[in-house]
């Protein structure tokens, strides 16, 4: 009877891990993209290849590109429509798919990828993806143009105070994986002419077109106007590196 009810528990509970796992997976799945975002029209051209998707503007005289980090474990096509929002404003914008969706292990690829030093880059991403984009700036001195980066309490583990670079966080009310504490625990570690800007109302998954991701609050915004503000900030920070050159 003891083996039987033994055998019982452990069906029920592997179950629940299998089920637990395979929710928490499918919410880091990109979701309700919009049905446009990988199109080619008058304005943008899409170009997808093993390392990365690119956007492309069909006509800008902007020459500073974007090089954006994917957030860990998520969907990269989740990182799509806003990359692609920055391309119809103007810059060609990377989106850069890592090996098993971890920032972590794969981003110095990037180095191999494009001519950092002699090209017009800015690099950012989102929660891991931002992490890893501030640790390539911190190992790359004066190597990139600026910095950006979505949902994410570090830099933590190293310094870029003494760095000058056009730098912006964004970084949500209501983001339970990058709390405002811990944003603000972080701050002085950026450089010092950095921008942090709250979302008021945003989450950390909506950041991207994700599910509500494990031990994230509730947003108080919708996705749409999140990914706007994100954008708009976003946007003027790029112009402004752009007429400051």
């Amino acid at each position: 009877m003891k083996i039987k009810k033994r055998n019982i528990f452990r069906i029920v509970w592997f179950s629940l891990v299998t089920i637990f796992f395979i929710w928490n997976w499918t919410t880091y799945q990109s979701r309700n993209l919009p049905e446009t975002t990988f199109a080619d029209d008058g304005n943008v051209t899409v170009i997808k290849s093993i390392d990365k998707i690119t956007f492309e503007p069909n006509n800008s005289s902007y020459q500073n590109e974007i090089i954006f980090f994917q957030g860990g474990l998520t969907d990269p096509k989740a990182y799509a429509p806003l990359c692609r929002k920055i391309a119809e404003n103007g810059f060609t914008c990377h989106l850069i798919k890592m090996k098993w969706r971890m920032p972590l292990w794969d981003y110095k690829k990037i180095e191999s990828m494009f001519d950092l030093k002699n090209g017009n880059y800015i690099i950012g991403g989102h929660s891991q993806g931002a992490k890893m984009a501030s640790q390539f700036v911190f190992e790359n001195p004066n190597l990139l143009k600026g910095l950006f980066l979505l949902g994410t309490s570090h830099p933590r583990d190293f310094d870029l105070s003494n760095r000058i670079l056009p730098t912006i966080k964004l970084y949500g009310e209501f983001d339970g994986l990058a709390s405002v504490s811990e944003v603000m625990e972080n701050k002085d570690k950026l450089p010092k002419n950095a921008a942090l800007i709250e979302i008021k109302g945003g989450n950390h998954s909506q950041f991207g077109y994700l599910g509500k991701l494990l031990t994230d609050d509730k947003a108080q915004i919708d996705l749409e106007e999140q990914q706007g503000l994100t954008l708009g900030a976003l946007k003027d920070f790029f112009k402004k590196i752009e007429t400051e050159k």
